[in-house]
């Protein structure tokens, strides 16, 4: 059975329970909603002891002579049915949950004897008859469900946290369509409802700043943006923008399209902030520099909020390695892009000049290929991608009678230098080793155990590891030259300045070694102030969070969740709903603050429809967050990517090839933000399959 096919049935199991047990109209008592916590919690609901002993006593000659009045035949089922729930639940209790014998039941009074249990499932009349048995019954019968959906499925698959996203996804539609009658005019906010809005201030405008924005209610929350770029962009498909694959606007939103109803944004850079005071300092950036002076001061202002959001990314890593700063360049945003996309034309361009471009002496030739030798820095995903889709330009641009460089057709070369001994080791095997040999079918010149010791105008210096007669490293390095015309830095990011900036005024604990932002399961730095505690959240590339609170390393240390847009992303959506549902986030674990019912006519954070949801979900304290690995994907060039795709940790497709390619193109099309990117994107991959690569540089 797959995924869907699973959630299927558990979903089949509990709609079950809701039509045919009675709890549509009681789906909200306690009894109900403390079973049903139970059940999402993954525990067996068998500690209600103050229902089931009070249905044992209180009905308990009626049991008796019920039981007495039963035929023979009738026996022989009670009896069969005895033995299944005694079964049941003695196979089904979890730990912390055992079931007590009646003998030992001194001092357990939150717990169920096994024969209390096995008597009210045995009594159908007195669960028929009685509506809160009905409920409890019914409870057991989904877990019962529940764990044999639970046993179909795959090892390892966190089915939980596929019905809770589930449940969110449902939430957030019924949040957008009640924003729509905002959007188009039919409903506004008083202005006493206005004041109640809780301010947000987002820094940046990237994957978790980007999520934050779609998912938050613009009722309750008064969002202003703060960022340098006034888009957002599908940074995977950065390397293919940079050839000229697809094009720029084709993969980026704008901020203010993104969600129509946030309050402001504002393009700038923040440069200091004051947690005591809840102010942030914000740099605008310079405009109209065509018409006026570029020497101008850019004015400075300050934002106060009720909650600061801190997705401030990351930078390149280029500071380490002399000459990487200035020699080198990037692949994180547009202007990245959009500058290797230049450079890559410059150099096609400056190898065809005449003083080069006819002569056959040995130095001539050794000139005009330096000229077009591409080095990539880092074998990780961008690297790789970065690598396949220069090779897929060279091939495109040096054919024969169709290209616009034919001439250059022996001469181009791309160097690609990775640390590690595999690439993408994020994949699972065999993908990096299939990763390795599809780039140097291409012709790509891989260094592996390689770092780059230092890149100048015209030349790199690679230090690669050495191995012994019978292939095992050793402490000895051979470093190499290489003539390179271009240099191109995948190797890494680090924390940018605003960071630093805030670790000040937090305490010590706050710091990661790296220079990140260390936040708990809520996305909450440390605080000197308890008070504070949830008035600053950091996500994405900014932050370092553990994978869970028990998860340890072999040596002792957590793990932290990756630096990648998947994670920023759902972390974004997370702190959205957190900040929606009126969580307290000064308490651990946060809950919800319901407003009082003197204010309840003026306060957008009176939603009784909101409220009894999370009831019925049973997080009225705020779940923590948890990160759900859907896969990871990358291109290889000529139509070859590899596709991991998973649940958890449990991998569903593992594929390199043709078929990695069109589940790759496949995931990129529908992840895509919107409709508009959707066609946009499919459009240009037509275009450049059929007219070849734009190399036009404006």
């Amino acid at each position: 059975m797959n995924i869907t096919g699973k959630l299927i049935t558990v979903a089949l199991a509990t709609l079950t329970m809701l039509t045919r047990d009675g709890l549509t109209t009681n789906a909200f008592s306690p009894t109900a909603l403390m079973v049903r916590k139970m059940v999402s919690m993954g525990q067996n609901p068998t500690s209600f002891a103050a229902i089931t002993r009070l249905y044992s006593t209180t009905e308990d000659s009626k049991t008796t002579s019920s039981t007495d009045n039963h035929d023979d035949g009738d026996n022989d089922d009670e009896k069969s049915e005895e033995d299944y729930i005694r079964k049941l639940f003695e196979e089904n209790t979890p730990p912390e949950l055992d079931v007590v014998n009646d003998n030992n039941n001194e001092g357990m009074d939150d717990l169920v004897s096994l024969s209390d249990l096995v008597m009210l499932g045995a009594n159908r009349s007195l669960m028929e008859q009685d509506p809160v048995m009905r409920q409890v019954t019914s409870e057991l019968r989904v877990w019962k469900n529940f764990r044999q959906a639970e046993a179909l499925a795959k090892p390892g698959i966190p089915l939980d946290v596929l019905l809770e996203r589930t449940w969110d996804t449902a939430e957030d539609a019924f949040v957008h369509l009640r924003r729509l009658a905002y959007e188009k005019g039919a409903a506004v906010l008083t202005p006493e409802e206005d004041v109640t809005r809780k301010t947000i201030v987002i820094l940046g405008s990237g994957w978790a700043a980007h999520a934050l924005m779609k998912v938050a209610d613009n009722q309750k929350l008064r969002i202003i943006v703060v960022s340098p770029s006034n888009h957002f962009v599908f940074t995977p498909m950065l390397a293919s923008a940079s050839v000229g694959t697809v094009e720029y606007r084709s993969m980026t939103e704008a901020v203010r399209a993104a969600n129509p109803m946030i309050h402001e944004y504002i393009e700038g850079k923040a440069t200091d902030i004051n947690v005591n005071n809840k102010t942030v300092t914000v740099k605008l950036n310079p405009l109209l520099t065509t018409t006026t002076d570029d020497n101008q001061e850019s004015p400075t202002i300050q934002l106060s909020y009720d909650h600061i959001v801190v997705s401030v990314g990351s930078k390149v890593n280029d500071g380490i390695v002399p000459g990487a700063r200035k020699y080198a360049l990037g692949l994180k945003t547009t202007d990245d892009a959009r500058k290797l996309r230049t450079a890559v034309g410059e150099c096609f361009e400056y190898a065809s000049r005449p003083d080069i471009s006819s002569g056959n002496d040995p130095g001539t030739l050794a000139e005009r290929t330096r000229r077009v030798t591409f080095l990539i820095a880092g074998g990780g995903p961008t690297g790789v991608e970065l690598a396949g889709e220069l090779c897929d330009l060279f091939q495109d641009i040096t054919r024969e009678h169709k290209g616009t460089y034919p001439k250059l057709a022996n001469h181009t070369r791309v160097v690609l230098a990775h640390g590690g001994p595999d690439l993408v080791p994020q994949f699972e095997d065999p993908l990096p080793a299939q990763a390795l040999a599809s780039l140097r079918a291409k012709g790509v010149e891989v260094y592996l155990n390689t770092r780059v010791q230092q890149v100048t105008e015209k030349s790199a210096t690679l230090s690669v590891k050495q191995f012994d007669q019978d292939g095992k490293l050793t402490a000895e390095r051979e470093e190499i030259e290489v003539p390179i015309g271009l240099t191109v830095w995948c190797a890494g990011t680090a924390p940018v300045g605003f960071c630093e900036t805030l670790l000040k005024q937090l305490p010590p604990e706050a710091r990661n070694p790296d220079g990140r932002i260390k936040v708990d399961r809520w996305m909450r730095p440390a605080m000197k102030d308890p008070s504070l505690l949830g008035s600053v959240l950091v996500l994405g590339d900014a932050a370092a969070q553990e994978m869970s609170d028990d998860w340890q390393s072999p040596d002792g240390q957590s793990r932290l969740l990756p630096s990648t847009a998947q994670v920023a992303g759902q972390q974004g959506a997370f702190v959205a709903r957190n900040l929606c549902r009126n969580y307290n986030l000064t308490a651990t674990p946060p809950h919800v603050v319901f407003p009082a019912d003197s204010n309840s006519s003026t306060n957008v954070f009176y939603d009784p429809v909101l409220n009894s949801w999370l009831q019925f979900r049973g997080i009225e304290n705020s779940p923590p967050f948890t990160f759900l690995n859907l896969g990871l994907l990358a291109y290889l060039g000529g139509g070859e990517a590899l596709s991991q795709v998973q649940v958890g940790e449990v991998s569903v497709v593992s594929k390199a090839g043709s078929i990695g390619f069109l589940l790759w193109r496949s995931v990129y099309l529908v992840k895509q933000v919107a409709t508009r990117n959707r066609v946009l994107v499919t459009f240009d991959w037509i275009k450049s399959s059929v007219f070849g690569r734009d190399i036009t540089r404006l």
